[in-house]
């Protein structure tokens, strides 16, 4: 409305309603007016405001009011953003294939709060100021930044601060390169904003339960599937492999509890859901409950490389738990370096 009367329809035509068809496009019709006010929620924070999600629209309209002169031009970086946030959010939107696979990685992550950050990035990206290889680079520390944080425990609560003054930090710390300037930044928090040593992400692995038996486990598929992937150049079908617990979540087949010991309810409570006791496998409903020596013939069949690992294993109890996870905390550590 702060545009000329004239230019009022055609600017609604070239710019707002292509945007808001996109985000109709990428989900149900009463869901796209939520998405689209947390694509300008995100755009308002990018450089560091501090903005509540029900002040959306007001501080839009500050935003118009103070730029009265600029608003065609401030509604088409409004318009901008948005894009980049659906190339985010909805991979499909994204040309560069490499790049479709990173942001797929973080929604399994359930880790979106860091596009605050990369709506900025993201820009300097298109704008030919950031390399696709750096912006890779950039996506690896994020990843990583998350996946310590949640074998850790760190809670989450502190992170839409940290990705809204991110990219200032960022820029203040290495303003001619990013990934130098994001690695120094995140090294140096501390507290609830820690990104985990290798020390304590490795405590993570063999002691943070990490499947959750009612929930969804996509996370944790994610993570297997990266571990599965940097041991072998062989690509799997991961779409049929699901989690497999390998001491079961029932112990009802007598030969398990023998083989766990005198302990056994205290190892199975304990280890279930660690990663130690987890693997991939397009076998699972077959498997069951069966006894370790039934398992393992199973998974020696399979062809993903995280099986391999069972060859010379001849009891599954809570020390056989641990080194499979210390060997598991080893490959993790380079697959999501610090």
């Amino acid at each position: 409305m702060q545009l000329p009367r004239e230019r009022q329809e055609e600017i609604y035509k070239k710019e707002w309603l292509p945007l808001q068809d996109k985000f109709k496009a990428n989900m149900a019709p009463k869901e796209y007016a939520g998405e689209l006010t947390t694509a300008f929620w995100f755009y308002l924070r990018k450089d560091g405001t501090s903005v509540g999600e029900k002040e959306v629209y007001k501080e839009i309209k500050n935003v118009f009011d103070r730029e009265k002169n600029d608003s065609e031009v401030k509604l088409k970086e409004l318009v901008q953003f948005a894009n980049y946030y659906q190339c985010l959010k909805f991979d499909n939107n994204e040309r560069e294939e490499s790049l479709q696979r990173w942001f797929e990685r973080l929604l399994r992550l359930d880790f979106t709060t860091c596009h605050i950050f990369l709506l900025n990035v993201y820009h300097r990206y298109e704008q030919k100021e950031l390399s696709l290889e750096n912006f890779e680079k950039i996506l690896r520390y994020l990843e990583s930044y998350f996946v310590r944080r949640w074998f850790a425990k760190v809670p989450t609560r502190s992170l839409g601060n940290v990705f809204n003054n991110l990219y200032r930090e960022v820029k203040a710390a290495n303003p001619d390169d990013l990934v130098e300037g994001l690695r120094k930044v995140l090294g140096r928090y501390e507290k609830t904003k820690i990104w985990p040593s290798d020390e304590e992400f490795r405590k993570g692995i063999l002691n943070t339960p990490v499947y959750a038996p009612r929930g969804s486990n996509d996370r944790v598929k994610l993570i297997l599937e990266s571990l599965t992937d940097s041991l072998s150049k062989e690509q799997v079908n991961k779409q049929n492999l699901t989690i497999e617990h390998i001491m079961p979540q029932n112990l009802k087949n007598s030969q398990w509890p023998s083989m766990l010991g005198a302990n056994s309810a205290e190892v199975h409570k304990q280890f279930l859901h660690t990663l130690g006791n987890l693997t991939l496998t397009g076998y699972n409903t077959e498997i069951g409950n069966k006894p370790f020596d039934e398992k393992k013939s199973i998974y020696l069949e399979s062809n993903v490389s995280l099986n391999k690992y069972f060859q010379e294993i001849t009891i599954w109890n809570a020390q056989a738990i641990k080194e499979r996870a210390q060997k598991l905390a080893d490959i993790a550590i380079q697959v999501w370096p610090r």
